[in-house]
């Protein structure tokens, strides 16, 4: 088995991704060719191009035969969960351990994990356009926070719209990650806080702090562990956590974007969480997160969720 080396990747003159319309901070910032693709799914697995690699990880949902079959005889890679828990690559050839991508305006890092992971959830997509038009409805001094924030292409988005930020994640890699991801994309001067806590804790702290957040990005995992080893479970802590976003924004949110992949929690249940809690006028937004496969359909991957206020247009 052949492992991933740590090299920066060369710049490819073939690369069709259009320029970055603000300058890198970052040196080690290199753009590969190509993006992120969905070539193809079926048998519960996918068929990915991320950057010049073409991968294959598991695909739960995909219950179904692949549609072009040819395309998986030459891969790179693959992601192979283990029987006893976990996984590990399996590499047809040597691989850059890391390298950056651009998606929308924004350059990411994107880095083949020991969990499957790469960095981004491409089905987050047309919610980052969103949460950049959103967030360009808001004041500069106006915080938007992200939890449970990952990479933070959230992150960049609302930053990117003009409104200030908190990044909120229980890993301090993942926060490290999103400050790079920031920094590669020329936002690393904008006005961020990096918070590396447990959730529920540190909204506490923040009600007592008299904080008052206009804008709430979550997409809350089925089970997660905090900074600290505390344990999250959405169907037990979900509600007390929108009771304390609530609590930041007297009930009167300018918007929330909320996804979710957990079983039983379908967009309409998710509108139904947030509308008996929202107490100012706006709109609901409903639909099924998806990522277009190349064959022309669309991979299912969630359930979404976007309120909007009176104030702001979507």
């Amino acid at each position: 088995m052949k492992t991933a080396k740590k090299t920066e990747p060369q710049r490819s003159k073939t690369n069709s991704l259009k320029k970055l319309e603000r300058p890198s901070q970052s040196h080690n910032a290199i753009i590969v060719a190509g993006s992120y693709k969905l070539l193809d799914s079926g048998d519960f697995r996918k068929l990915e191009q991320i950057g010049p690699y073409t991968i294959i990880r598991p695909s739960p949902v995909s219950a179904w035969p692949p549609t072009r079959p040819n395309l998986w005889k030459n891969t790179d890679g693959e992601y192979v969960r283990s029987d006893k828990g976990g996984g590990a690559w399996n590499w047809h050839k040597k691989v850059d351990e890391e390298f950056y991508i651009q998606i929308l305006e924004y350059s990411i890092k994107i880095k083949f994990t020991p969990f499957g992971h790469l960095g981004i959830f491409a089905e987050q997509l047309e919610n980052w356009k969103k949460i950049q038009q959103l967030s360009s409805g808001l004041k500069k001094e106006e915080e938007v926070l992200n939890l449970f924030a990952y990479s933070g292409i959230s992150t960049l988005a609302v930053l990117d719209g003009g409104a200030s930020a908190c990044h909120l994640d229980s890993s301090k890699g993942m926060v490290d990650w999103a400050r790079d991801n920031a920094n590669a994309s020329g936002l690393a001067d904008k006005k961020v806080r990096w918070m590396v806590e447990d959730v529920l804790k540190f909204l506490k702290r923040e009600i007592k702090r008299g904080k008052d957040y206009r804008g709430f990005i979550l997409d809350p995992p089925t089970f997660g562990r905090g900074a600290s080893g505390e344990v999250f479970k959405i169907e037990k802590d979900l509600p007390e956590l929108m009771d304390l976003l609530m609590q930041l924004c007297g009930n009167k949110p300018d918007f929330i974007v909320l996804t979710c992949h957990s079983t039983g929690f379908s967009s309409l249940a998710l509108q139904r969480i947030l509308e008996g809690r929202i107490r100012n006028k706006g709109r609901f937004y409903l639909g099924e997160l998806s990522i277009p496969e190349e064959n022309g359909r669309l991979y299912p991957a969630g359930s979404n969720c976007i309120y909007v206020s009176e104030r702001l247009s979507l």
